[in-house]
């Protein structure tokens, strides 16, 4: 996990010295409540809003989107899950060159947990439609979970957070785009009910054909009743 982290400071380090005119950082703090409808069936609500502080190398503080989500998700067994989500991004009212968006999601999740460490492999396809066009989006993600006391994660207590997510978005009237993400991070179990969490994750968008380098830091607050 710290080879992870040390990954994820080398790389944007770079970006910061050599990619400036391709660099963007934004802010992007959510907030998610989940609860339980069933034993093995349940909701979770999301808002999220994406800030830009740093782009055409200059820091300046603007709203970019706010994100309304909601997913169902049915837990097949202690490995297997099962999800299909609706997202609403509002962009028109922070930008005229912008489209809202309406995007809808089916996810498979497959997740072990030997002794402190969770590993998670995640599939999503997502179709994200605009008033001009739509476009289907393929991602898989690894994640790591471990726990830093103890083979559990208790309250109290805190976890570091490590990913990599490939990503590849198909269109009828453009070329495939792929991005590749790598991020980490540390939560914190406040309560049996709250927990927090911060990451920074750096991505590399449209790496095969217009590249760009995009860092964020994310905040969390995640509601479990």
């Amino acid at each position: 996990m710290r080879n992870l982290f040390f990954i994820v400071f080398a790389l944007t380090s770079n970006v910061l010295c050599v990619a400036q005119e391709a660099f963007k950082a934004y802010y992007e703090p959510y907030i998610k409540l989940g609860y339980d409808v069933t034993e093995n069936y349940s909701h979770e609500f999301k808002v999220e809003e994406r800030i830009i502080w740093y782009d055409n190398e200059s820091f300046n503080v603007d709203v970019k989107q706010l994100d309304v989500s909601h997913f169902s998700t049915l837990t097949l067994d202690d490995k297997n899950a099962v999800a299909v989500g609706i997202q609403y991004r509002f962009e028109e009212n922070f930008s005229t060159n912008e489209e809202n968006e309406l995007r809808l999601t089916e996810e498979y999740i497959f997740s072990t947990q030997p002794n402190a460490t969770e590993f998670e492999h995640r599939l999503r396809a997502e179709q994200r439609i605009t008033s001009s066009s739509t476009s289907h989006r393929f991602r898989y993600s690894f994640a790591v979970t471990r726990a830093l006391n103890g083979p559990e994660i208790d309250t109290g207590e805190s976890y570091v957070i490590g990913d990599l997510e490939t990503l590849l978005s198909l269109t009828s009237d453009a070329k495939p785009e792929y991005e590749q993400r790598i991020g980490a991070g540390i939560g914190w179990v406040i309560s049996d009910f709250l927990k927090l969490e911060l990451v920074t994750e750096y991505r590399l968008d449209d790496f095969t054909q217009n590249l760009g380098h995009e860092l964020f830091l994310v905040t969390g607050m995640k509601v479990t009743l």
